[in-house]
């Protein structure tokens, strides 16, 4: 049987860790690699011997000796060398993301059905020994629920320099988000709707996500960054059993909880993590097939739907919004608010600040006087937290509204745009007003959490003191 043989289409780290990957498939060889720069390709067939080296990814489709391309390159250009290469009749293995959003997939899922021509994106997680394991396990559980969180820290001082951290492709919702995505939309069925999300934004580029979604059989949950590295994790929740999987990105371990208790299971790799989509990839296209059954085009266009979902909420502001945050200073107006209540109010605040990952400060401040009925803050936090707490709670004084108000109203409407550096106004989130039928009474502020979780806190304590379950919320992404 003749050698299988393989172009790759950029020769960046991705291309380098795919051609080690290869090396262990004996029935198949790196046949020629493209890119922009003779000299870069000459570095990279040092160390990666291959045939032929093409300066310009067209030269390389054009050779009638390259049986399948892996498509190694920025996010951004996926799509057009996606279809570029199904056009020439090059079976495409693309590395993640497929596309930047849903409308690019269906294309490229168009131009693959009309050409016949195989794309599969390569979704390593998918082809893992310990992934295939628990697929099976799965295969006749009623899911309730699936969360993934894939995160890592990236130095801010990159930002720009990579196309990880530029527009259009970059973020960590494409980059390491995606891989949650694989996995909620594996075991979760029908559209997802957002219900909650928590993002932060660096320089127009999404280093942290964290989103809740609502799927036809359950709830699922994305976190993903480029801001932090905590543990990378997974866990599927069925009727009668838990699934919890370490490193869901590359994973190998798990554990399984059922009637019967605990056990942990280890699958190793087969040879490395790119080895199985690889292999998997060549037999397709050795057997003729034009998708594949464990990461077909629908299930990338799904991925992709649900990325499209959560960025929805990032900063597509209406009024609506503005509007949510009046209707919960609504719900959540107190009979009487004094030193009792601010008291019993700052301890909820600080136990449930125990849930979060960060410390905070927090002040309950008698607006009548200026009388600090409640002050705390974490032994982490410095004199800085103050004066930002200082500044949110001016925007309530000015406002009669909690501080990120008028950051919505501004993302809406275009108003109060000369309070984002006045340095005397916070419009973020954390300072909230407290009501009571006399009018204004207390201003809560807290500082430390960021990603809109110091609103969210402050809600959820003040939500908890009255007792109130039935509390609006505000869907899409607040600062």
């Amino acid at each position: 049987m003749n050698m299988f043989r393989w172009g790759i289409l950029g020769a960046g780290n991705i291309a380098a860790r795919f051609a080690k990957g290869l090396s262990f498939d004996t029935d198949a060889e790196l046949y020629a690699i493209s890119g922009r720069n003779h000299e870069k390709l000459e570095q990279f067939r040092e160390k990666n011997p291959c045939e032929k080296i093409y300066v310009g990814h067209e030269n390389l489709l054009a050779d009638p000796e390259v049986d399948a391309v892996y498509l190694a390159l920025p996010h951004v250009l996926h799509k057009e060398w996606a279809i570029a290469a199904l056009k020439a009749g090059k079976p495409v293995l693309c590395e993640k993301p497929a596309a930047l959003t849903a409308a690019e997939m269906r294309e490229i899922k168009r131009v693959s059905e009309e050409t016949g021509t195989l794309f599969m994106e390569a979704m390593k997680t998918r082809f893992e020994p310990a992934y295939l394991k628990i697929r099976e396990l799965l295969k006749d559980q009623t899911v309730r629920s699936a969360e993934a969180s894939v995160t890592f820290n990236f130095p801010l001082e990159y930002f720009g320099k990579t196309y990880h951290t530029v527009n259009p492709g970059g973020g960590c919702l494409l980059d390491s988000g995606i891989y949650c995505a694989g996995i909620l939309e594996d075991f979760l069925k029908g559209k997802p709707e957002l219900t909650k999300i928590n993002t932060n934004i660096y320089k127009d580029i999404d280093i942290y996500v964290r989103a809740q979604l609502q799927f036809e059989n359950g709830t699922g949950v994305l976190e993903t960054a480029m801001d932090r590295a905590v543990p990378k994790k997974a866990k599927i929740i069925t009727d009668t059993m838990t699934v919890e999987i370490d490193d869901p990105h590359r994973p190998s371990v798990f554990r399984i909880t059922d009637e019967n208790g605990t056990r942990e299971e280890t699958v190793p790799y087969e040879y490395d993590d790119f080895y199985p989509e690889i292999h998997h990839f060549r037999l397709l296209v050795q057997e003729g097939k034009k998708d594949s059954d464990i990461m077909p085009m629908e299930a990338s266009v799904r991925c992709a739907e649900i990325l499209d979902v959560i960025r929805e909420g990032f900063t597509d502001y209406t009024e609506e919004e503005a509007k949510t945050i009046e209707a919960q200073e609504k719900v959540l107006q107190y009979e009487s608010f004094g030193a009792k209540e601010a008291f019993e109010l700052g301890c909820i605040i600080v136990n449930l600040a125990k849930e979060y990952d960060r410390g905070i400060s927090v002040s309950i401040t008698r607006e009548s006087d200026g009388m600090l009925l409640f002050g705390w803050a974490d032994d982490s936090k410095k004199p800085a937290n103050e004066m930002y707490m200082a500044m949110k709670r001016k925007t309530v004084q000015d406002t009669g509204h909690a501080s990120v108000w008028p950051y919505l109203k501004y993302r809406a409407d275009g108003s109060y745009a000369e309070w984002l550096t006045d340095g005397i106004h916070a419009i973020s989130g954390g300072a909230f007003p407290v009501y009571t039928k006399e009018g204004l009474i207390a201003v809560v502020s807290l500082s430390g959490l960021h990603e809109g979780k110091d609103h969210e806190l402050v809600v959820r304590a003040i939500a908890r003191h009255l007792n109130k379950e039935d509390v609006p919320s505000v869907k899409k992404a607040l600062i």
